[in-house]
């Protein structure tokens, strides 16, 4: 997923120096910051929540980069919340350094913190035939809050071993959104991606959610970052999606 990955393929000799300008990439999963742990129930105090869901967006973008090549991908995930404890998987197609497959897991814990909530957890991305290690393992801590109707939220990720280039690395993240009707929720986000001794990035988002029964979420959003030197991936673009919530 983190065509980012390009820098550990480009030291391990598997790919040219020019794969890195053109694939050099990074959340979400479609503006999910992939944010798997959204979709776990875990406001029930004590009943065990199960969840499925299932969405195919027009490009794969992570960070502000495409993770699919500027192709469709379609994303499966499954999930388990109890008394605060979230826990899930998911796989979605990717398509740079020779990978077609990428799949996740995360874990944390949700707890109120007067009236916010603070989500601790961890990320981890993995991936199937990379020709070099490039599985990342990924701290998180995220506190989101609500002033009247306005959703706010503070994220931070860290990684001593950044997609296998041994560099510590740092992303963090502020977002808001806001309901314009009952089905209807704006929301934009702005982050910064920090990989030390190696390179630095700003990426920002916004765009609108469509509810159109429950479960069933039409949306489109817009992705830019300031990353010259990923090349195209990196660059301004609407992306389209559709989600299933089981």
């Amino acid at each position: 997923m983190r065509i980012m990955l390009a820098a550990a393929a480009l030291a391990a000799g598997v790919a040219p120096a020019c794969a890195f300008a053109e694939d050099a990439k990074p959340d979400q999963h479609a503006y999910v910051d992939k944010a798997p742990a959204a979709n776990v129930h875990t406001e029930a105090p004590s009943d065990l929540k199960v969840g499925f869901g299932v969405s195919a967006a027009t490009d794969y973008v992570w960070r502000g980069v495409s993770q699919s090549d500027q192709k469709p991908a379609v994303f499966a995930t499954v999930s388990l919340g109890y008394k605060g404890l979230y826990a899930g998987a998911g796989t979605e197609n990717v398509r740079f350094a020779g990978i077609s497959q990428e799949y996740d897991l995360w874990g944390g814990y949700v707890a109120n913190v007067g009236p916010a909530k603070l989500d601790i957890g961890f990320v981890r991305y993995g991936y199937v035939d990379a020709p070099v290690k490039i599985d990342t393992l990924e701290a998180k801590a995220a506190l989101s809050t609500s002033v009247g109707k306005l959703g706010l939220k503070a994220a931070g990720y860290y990684t001593g071993n950044y997609f296998g280039s041994h560099h510590h690395a740092v992303y963090a993240e502020l977002g808001a959104s806001y309901p314009l009707t009952d089905k209807l929720t704006a929301s934009a986000a702005v982050g910064h991606q920090d990989v030390r001794d190696a390179f630095n990035y700003t990426t920002w988002n916004a765009g609108v959610s469509y509810a159109v029964m429950k479960g069933a979420t039409l949306a489109v959003r817009y992705h830019d970052t300031d990353a010259t030197f990923i090349g195209r991936k990196a660059k301004a673009r609407l992306v389209g999606s559709f989600s299933l919530a089981f």
